[in-house]
Order: structure tokens, then C-alpha cells, then sequence
């Protein structure tokens, strides 16, 4: 059945009685209507802040050594890939083949051509990850960063549990994304931020455990993203397996 394909019954994208009111607004519906109007580019994908880039980028090879060792794995996946961006800069060097799933149909366009003669580039998924089910066993690592908040908990925990599903023996999975701080304007119940402008939710650093225990996951290691701009909010990484 390939390298993944869309859930049935078992849908991610069907929200748990137990998600928090704040997740009334995150839907693959308002997330597509969000970054439909949002330029397929590095600066546009980023938020305005392609600057960051090449931090990212080293930070994240940085981080992942420590559980792949110097060389290369099998195969990768990138999870809410964008425009390939992390797979050309990150997943390129971890990996010797990367799959792409990604929700919007003009980013996938744009990442085949990012990608264009890189042997880097497996197979492209258009999805949203509410439905996607990576093949069993397939992967040595998956990378998930910066689109968990348009998943509710619910959605969240089924995703991260067919991903465990999608590793290899000795695979692991990196979840990359922004922290809210208990300090931040407009925190609900101590864990949520919801940002009207795209639909989405950021969670606290312990609301994140939290959803890794819940999906049965083991926390291997954990690291603050550093020298970003100040004005951002933290941003974690961590290994799962």
C-alpha cells in the first residue's frame, strides 16, 4: 500500500468528546483557507522570518545526530512539509530518501521543483496529517515541525501513535515547534494559545509532554531551539520513539 494513505474509520480528522473548546476554530478547512492565500516561498512559509533559516537548520542536524549517529538513515518522512524546505536543508543530509506529505497542493508543486533533481526526494503526499497514515515499519526517521497546531489533542495523539506505527526498529520521530509560555497574553487554562489569524493552537512545553505520554511515546530528549530572534516565541525539539 505504499508509503502511506489516507485513514477510514480510524480518521484523525473525527475530534475527540475530550479536545478543549479552544480547538473549535482547527479544522483542515480554516488551515487551507489560511495558507491557500499565503505565497509559496521560503519567507512566505516561514512567516516573514526566512532569516531564521539557516539556524533552524543547523540546530536540527545538530539534534538529530545525537540519535542517528554521522551517516545517513534509510528513509525519512517530512510531515507537513511546506515547500520542502526541511527536507532540502535538513532531511537531505539525515537521510537518503525522504517522503513529503503536506496538506496544501501548491506547496507539494513547489517542493517537486525545489527538489527537482535531488535524489533526495521520494514520494510526494498531498494530505492533511488529520488523514494520513505512514506505511508500517517504513521510516528510520519522521519530522514533524511547526503544523502540530492545526491538530487537535485528539488528532495530535491518533497522528503520533500511526507514526510510532510508520518506524522503523530502531526509528525515531522529532517533533519541532513553538512553545507558549504561561506568561503569554491570552493563555487559556494555563496550556493554550489559539492565534485567530490561522486557526491554530500553540501549547505549553508541558502540554506537549503531555500529549507524548497520552500517545504512548517515549521522550528520548528534549532542546530549546537558541538564536532566534527575540521577539519570537521558544521553540522545542523533541525525540520520540
Amino acid at each position: 500500500w505504499g508509503s502511506g494513505r489516507h485513514a477510514s474509520s480510524m480518521s484523525g480528522g473525527e475530534r475527540g468528546p475530550a479536545d478543549h473548546p479552544v480547538f473549535q476554530e482547527v479544522t483542515t478547512s480554516n488551515a487551507s483557507k489560511y495558507w491557500g492565500a499565503v505565497d509559496a516561498t521560503m519567507d512566505g512559509v516561514l512567516g516573514g522570518y526566512a532569516v531564521i533559516a539557516e539556524t533552524d537548520m543547523g540546530s536540527s542536524i545538530a539534534f538529530a545526530r545525537q540519535f542517528i549517529g554521522a551517516g545517513k538513515v534509510g528513509r525519512a518522512l517530512d510531515c507537513g512539509a511546506g515547500i520542502g524546505r526541511v527536507t532540502r536543508d535538513v532531511l537531505s543530509t539525515l537521510a537518503e530518501k525522504t517522503d513529503l506529505v503536506e496538506l496544501m497542493p501548491q506547496y507539494i508543486e513547489q517542493a517537486k521543483k525545489e527538489l527537482a533533481g535531488n535524489d533526495c526526494a521520494g514520494e510526494f503526499f498531498v494530505s492533511s496529517l488529520q488523514d494520513f497514515v505512514p506505511a508500517p515499519g517504513r521510516y528510520d526517521l519522521i519530522w514533524i515541525q511547526w503544523v502540530i497546531g492545526h491538530l487537535t489533542d485528539t488528532e495530535l495523539v491518533r497522528f503520533l501513535q500511526r507514526c510510532r506505527a510508520g518506524l522503523s526498529p530502531n526509528g525515531v520521530i522529532v517533533l519541532k515547534d513553538n512553545n507558549s509560555s504561561p506568561s503569554d497574553e491570552g493563555l487559556v487554562d494555563g496550556r493554550y494559545v489559539f492565534d485567530p489569524q490561522d486557526s491554530s493552537v500553540m501549547r505549553t512545553h508541558m502540554a506537549v509532554k503531555e500529549i507524548i505520554d497520552k500517545a504512548g511515546l517515549e521522550l528520548l530528549r528534549e532542546a530549546r531551539q537558541t538564536k532566534f530572534p527575540s521577539e519570537l516565541c521558544a521553540v522545542r525539539m523533541y525525540a520520540l520513539k
